[in-house]
């Protein structure tokens, strides 16, 4: 692990990359290619980079860009730019004009380069790179062309009074009612989250529609940690037209569990994993369908998935939130959250 000795990297679980990476991986096999490359100076691992080839992206937005993902480097200008150089060329060679990221695969994974923020540990399926990455970045000819955010917003102290109004009367005008997920229904609570999914976020820069089954592969990996109760749904006329998507923040225990390895190291995050309290939480999705937008359910959702996650912990992450999303900034800023976070989007012209 390049990064291996700062105190504020989290390892990912064993085998994770690997899965997201390989020539069977979900994402090979539906939306396109990942070409895996890694660096050597004198027989060691010194960076690595992934060509990525986004199908389902390029055909949803009428596209020709490249991607890149899994981008890291020591602190030498030169590594990360030879990385840069060689994906470049695989995406030259399949007729891609720009390359993108990075992405780890793809949108709807985690994605950007860590600018603000980097002193401490981040929270499940966000990314950390050390501070030098963005100089690093610039030098290798990429440039900036999304800013995303994450905000802390703390629990324990009580909602703003007005804040409190406002949800009442949106209830009253409204009649809807909240409802967290079914577990002993889970495919079709997925089915009903892979209908909100691509409804709510296709207005989202960069987006193209998640497939079915890349929800349920998602899912054999998240029902191991999830928490049912901060999975939320907001229903209007006996029908679901809202959702959020928030996970407990198990980096707390890979964080924990760093300094052991190999099997040691999987033993210690299982045994956490069962009897360590996580203290935090992240809002990874919120979404309203279109047609309801305008009633004000946003906000409500908002305002109810940190009332019920208030229950069990002491912190949610809001992540990540584009910067021009002024919508859910200042929902956050008005529940006491705070910028905790900074992360930035690159992307040069191939070819």
């Amino acid at each position: 692990m390049l990064h291996g000795t700062d105190p504020a990297f989290t390892p990912p679980f064993p085998g994770s990359v690997v899965k997201l990476i390989g020539p069977k991986s979900a994402f090979a096999h539906k939306h396109g290619e990942i070409h895996p490359l890694i660096a050597y100076r004198d027989g060691k691992p010194v960076g690595r980079i992934a060509a990525i080839v986004n199908r389902s992206h390029n055909d949803h937005n009428k596209d020709s860009v490249g991607f890149f993902g899994f981008f890291d480097f020591i602190n030498e200008p030169a590594v990360a730019k030879a990385l840069v150089e060689a994906a470049a060329a695989i995406l030259e060679e399949k007729g891609l004009t720009s390359m993108r990221g990075p992405y780890n695969p793809s949108i709807n994974d985690d994605c950007g380069v860590l600018t603000e923020g980097n002193e401490r540990p981040t929270f499940i399926s966000m990314p950390w790179n050390p501070l030098y990455y963005e100089s690093v970045y610039k030098a290798a000819g990429l440039e900036n062309i999304r800013t995303l955010y994450a905000y802390d917003i703390p629990l324990h102290r009580e909602s703003p009074a007005r804040v409190t109004k406002i949800v009442n009367w949106l209830q009253k005008r409204n009649k809807v009612s909240i409802r967290t997920i079914d577990m002993k229904n889970l495919t079709k609570e997925l089915e009903t989250i892979h209908r909100l999914y691509n409804q709510c976020l296709d207005r989202n820069w960069g987006f193209y529609p998640i497939a079915l089954e890349d929800l349920l592969h998602a899912a054999d990996d998240l029902k191991a940690i999830a928490d049912p109760t901060i999975i939320v749904f907001i229903c209007l006329d006996g029908r679901e037209v809202g959702f959020t998507l928030a996970l407990p923040n198990v980096n707390e225990v890979f964080h924990a569990a760093r300094g052991r390895k190999g099997i040691l190291r999987f033993l210690e995050m299982a045994l956490r994993l069962q009897f360590q309290k996580i203290k935090t939480d992240r809002l990874t999705v919120l979404g309203v369908e279109p047609a309801y937008r305008d009633k004000g359910l946003s906000a409500l959702l908002f305002f109810e998935s940190f009332r019920i996650a208030k229950a069990k912990y002491e912190l949610s992450e809001v992540s990540w939130v584009e910067a021009n999303n002024t919508e859910i900034l200042e929902a956050a800023e008005l529940m006491g959250g705070h910028r905790s976070r900074t992360y930035e989007l690159f992307e040069k012209p191939i070819g």
